[in-house]
C-alpha cells in the first residue's frame, strides 16, 4: 500500500462524520441560546414586544438565522421532553408563526407549567401584533384616545368601522366591547363577546368581559360561570378571584 493511500485513510478515519443527532443537538443549542438572549432579565428593554424587536431586528430575522427551523419543526419541539426547548419553541412560534399558530398556541394557555402558559399568552399577543398594519394600529390608537377623552360617540363610530375592516382580529372586538361596557350597552357587549369566542374559543379576555356583562345585567350565576371559564382557559388571569368575590352559587 502506498504512503499516499495510507495517509488518506488516516485522514478519513480521523475526521468524525456528523450524525443526525449531533446536527439536531447543535440546532437545538442555537435555538435555546437565542431564546436565552431574548429573555435575558438583564436586558434593558422591559417590554416583550420591544425586546423581540431589538433582538430579532425584524419579524423574519429568526427565520433567516435559523432556516432549519420551519414552523412545523417548532410545533414538534413544543412537545419536547426538555423544558427549555419547549419554552424556546413556544417563544419562536410567536416570533415567526402565522395565523394558524395563534390557534395552535391556545391550548398551551392552560399548560401545567405557569412559565409555558405565560409564554403562550405572550406569543399569541405577538402574533396578533405582527398581523396588524400600521394604519390599523394608528386607527386603534385614535379610538383609545377618544375613549380617554370621553368622546364616546366618536369612539363608537370609529370602532364600528374597525370591526368591519378587521373582523378577524380579536383586539378589534375587545375594543368595541370596552366601549359598549363604558356606555352601558350590556346586551351589545355580550353579543360581541360571544361572537369573538365563536372564532377564538381560547380568548379568556372575552370570557372575563362576558362575565362583566352578565354581572351588570344582574345575572350573577352566569357571570360566575364566565369567570370560571376564563380561569379554566388561562389559570393566571384574575377571573377566578372575581368569581369567588361574588360568592355566588354555581
Amino acid at each position: 500500500m502506498s504512503l499516499r493511500i495510507q495517509r488518506e485513510q488516516l485522514i478519513w478515519i480521523a475526521v468524525p462524520i456528523p450524525t443526525l443527532a449531533t446536527f439536531m443537538n447543535s440546532r437545538l443549542s442555537r435555538l435555546v441560546s437565542f431564546y436565552r438572549d431574548a429573555c435575558d432579565p438583564g436586558c434593558r428593554v422591559a417590554s416583550y414586544r420591544q425586546e423581540l424587536s431589538d433582538k430579532l431586528k425584524g419579524p423574519h430575522q429568526l427565520a433567516r438565522d435559523y432556516r432549519d427551523y420551519s414552523v412545523s419543526t417548532l410545533r414538534r419541539l413544543v412537545f419536547s421532553r426538555d423544558q427549555e426547548v419547549r419554552e424556546a419553541a413556544l417563544w419562536a412560534l410567536g416570533a415567526v408563526g402565522g395565523k394558524s399558530e395563534y390557534a395552535f398556541l391556545g391550548p398551551w394557555l392552560r399548560a401545567c407549567d405557569p412559565g409555558l402558559r405565560q409564554l403562550a399568552d405572550r406569543a399569541r399577543e405577538h402574533l396578533l401584533m405582527r398581523t396588524r398594519s400600521e394604519h390599523q394600529i394608528r386607527f386603534a390608537q385614535r379610538i383609545e384616545s377618544s375613549m380617554a377623552n370621553s368622546h364616546w360617540k366618536s369612539a363608537s363610530r370609529m370602532v364600528d368601522r374597525l370591526v368591519v375592516e378587521h373582523a378577524h382580529d380579536p383586539q378589534s372586538w375587545l375594543l368595541r366591547v370596552s366601549i359598549r361596557l363604558c356606555t352601558r350597552q350590556w346586551l351589545g357587549a355580550s353579543q360581541d363577546c360571544r361572537y369573538l369566542l365563536s372564532f377564538d374559543r381560547d380568548n379568556y379576555r372575552a370570557c372575563v368581559f362576558l362575565g362583566q356583562c352578565y354581572w351588570y345585567m344582574n345575572r350573577l350565576g352566569i357571570a360566575k360561570e364566565c369567570f370560571l371559564e376564563a380561569a379554566r382557559i388561562y389559570p393566571d388571569c384574575s377571573a377566578a378571584s372575581l368569581a369567588n368575590k361574588l360568592r355566588l352559587s354555581a
